[in-house]
């Protein structure tokens, strides 16, 4: 779990004792939300729940930094990040069969990409065709490895490269604006330079205010919204949603998005 690896780690480092105690307290109000998980049994209400109560209470006052008397933790901390919403998809996607898969891969990490051979020169191709590739970004996403066997034509002996194709990329926030897009756009057009069936889902909790996406001139997929309007609890809806989605995504089934209003998704018309 990703918000668990952050509570663990930061347990470890952390020096100051009210510090220390403050993310015990983080943990136990966590661990909820993990035995919610182990006993869902297929069903999102009670974790949705869990997290909704777990967001309210990490924005007590006093888990903020206090400058008076250095106790409290600083705006960008992990404990604030959204890494329980990757948690969220991880439990939907590990629901998912292809989990299981030879060479899959699930979890926050780098694909490969910008594929191509390099020799020094024409004449160096019989004996070294130096293929090359680049790593993207760390972002949260499946992905398929590969491996790739390729020689000369003549020659004996492969060569052999592992390759880490993205399948379904992820990307999470608490507030999706406009200034995000040109970036998304860009991460999942290198997405789907190195895997042409490739999709990218937008997770967000809520939109800036007076924002709608517009997808129909980006490479984004999917957005999803996590909280419903004038509400700003995770809606279980929307979840089941958005796992619904991954389902069609994951068997080539899915169609265009019904009323944002009443899934929270928006999806790009191809």
């Amino acid at each position: 779990m990703f918000y668990t690896e952050i509570l663990s780690k930061m347990l470890k480092e952390e020096k100051n004792p009210v510090n220390k105690m403050y993310l015990h307290e983080i943990y136990i109000k966590w661990n909820k939300i993990l035995k919610a998980i182990e006993t869902s049994d297929g069903s999102n209400k009670e974790i949705v729940e869990m997290i909704n109560i777990f967001r309210d209470s990490i924005k007590n006052h006093k888990y903020k930094f206090n400058k008076l008397n250095a106790k409290g933790f600083i705006e960008g901390s992990p404990i604030f990040s959204v890494n329980y919403l990757n948690d969220l998809v991880s439990v939907l996607m590990k629901r998912q069969s292809i989990i299981d898969h030879k060479g899959i891969f699930w979890g926050c990490g780098k694909f490969n990409m910008n594929y191509e051979f390099s020799p020094i020169s024409f004449y160096t191709i019989e004996t070294k065709l130096r293929f090359e590739q680049l790593f993207s970004p760390e972002v949260l996403f499946l992905g398929q490895n590969i491996d790739l066997y390729y020689r000369v034509s003549g020659k004996r002996n492969f060569e052999k490269h592992i390759s880490l194709l993205p399948l379904i990329v992820f990307h999470t926030f608490k507030i999706l604006g406009n200034k995000n897009m040109l970036f998304l756009n860009h991460l999942a057009g290198l997405s789907k330079n190195a895997f042409s069936k490739s999709r990218t889902i937008m997770l967000t909790e809520k939109l800036e205010t007076d924002f709608i996406p517009d997808l129909t001139s980006t490479n984004i997929d999917h957005v999803c919204i996590l909280t419903k309007e004038n509400d700003n609890k995770i809606s279980v809806e929307v979840v089941d949603e958005l796992e619904k989605l991954i389902d069609e995504i994951l068997n080539e089934e899915y169609t265009i998005s019904k009323n944002i209003l009443n899934t929270g998704l928006i999806t790009k018309r191809r």
